[in-house]
């Protein structure tokens, strides 16, 4: 593999982790779940749901948010399929 190509694929992963993950602002949590796109979200085998992005609830910056087996977790069953 030439410098060029290491160079250029290089880029192309740098590139790929700087795009910052969206951040979905709510004012309630987990009441404004509804509020988040089912696109967010990634279902996992063993029932979690992990939000791809962050939460902005008031002042606060919140990252990588789950849930499972509680009522934002049948929220998403329901509404985004299992």
């Amino acid at each position: 593999m030439s410098k060029a190509t290491l160079f250029a694929s290089a880029a192309l992963v740098a590139a790929a982790v700087s795009v910052r993950a969206e951040t979905y602002v709510v004012d309630r949590w987990p009441g404004d779940i509804d509020t988040i796109p089912c696109s967010a979200w990634t279902h996992y085998n063993d029932g979690t749901w992990a939000l791809r992005g962050s939460l902005k609830v008031g002042a606060s910056d919140i990252e990588n948010v789950g849930v499972k087996g509680d009522a934002a977790a049948r929220s998403l069953d329901k509404r985004c399929g299992k």
